[in-house]
Parts: C-alpha cells; structure tokens; sequence
C-alpha cells in the first residue's frame, strides 16, 4: 500500500491542478478524475485500517467508553485526518465529474 504522505501528495496535487485550470481539456480532465480517484481509494483503505485500528483502542482502554474514544482519537489521529481529507476530495470529484458533464454537454 501506499504512504499516507505520497496520497495525500498525489491528491494535493490534483486539486492544484484541477483548480488552476490547466487542464485545458476534457483529456486531461479525465486523467485528473481518475488519479484522484485512485487516490481517493487508496486512502479509504487507510481509512479503514485507522478505524479497525480506534475500535481495537477503545476496546483495550481500561476505563470508561467516552475515555476510552478520546484515548483512540489521540492515538489514532489518522481516522480523523482521513476522514476529513476523503470528505473534502468527495467533493472536488463531484465538481470534476459535474465540470466534464457540463462540457460534454456543450459540445
């Protein structure tokens, strides 16, 4: 799998790309979607491990559940990155996939 650093990299750099506009065509466009897309999945994945990975500290914490989320969230703080991070780029691929449409359209 992937390093988070280089995903979150790749993804940065397509929303650079995609926002800058120069793309200049509904080609480069698609290699954009599809990138970032792939990205997107590849982070899921880590996304799912970071929850399988809070699950397993809550159930280990030796106390209460609300300390034993907070305790997770501290030693898990990917889950949250990530899921702000898959959050955000959700919508960039709406926008890219609404954007090609549009153009598709007018043609």
């Amino acid at each position: 799998m992937k390093p988070m650093d280089e995903i979150l990299d790749n993804i940065s750099g397509k929303i650079i790309e995609y926002e800058s506009g120069s793309w200049q065509s509904v080609e480069n466009l698609r290699v954009i979607l599809r990138e970032l897309s792939a990205n997107y999945y590849y982070l899921t994945k880590i996304n799912i491990e970071a929850a399988q990975d809070w699950n397993k500290e809550v159930y280990k914490f030796k106390g209460s559940n609300a300390a034993g989320e907070t305790f997770a969230d501290l030693t898990v703080p990917e889950l949250r990155i990530t899921r702000k991070i898959l959050s955000a780029a959700d919508r960039v691929l709406n926008s890219i996939r609404s954007e090609i449409s549009t153009i598709n359209k007018e043609a």
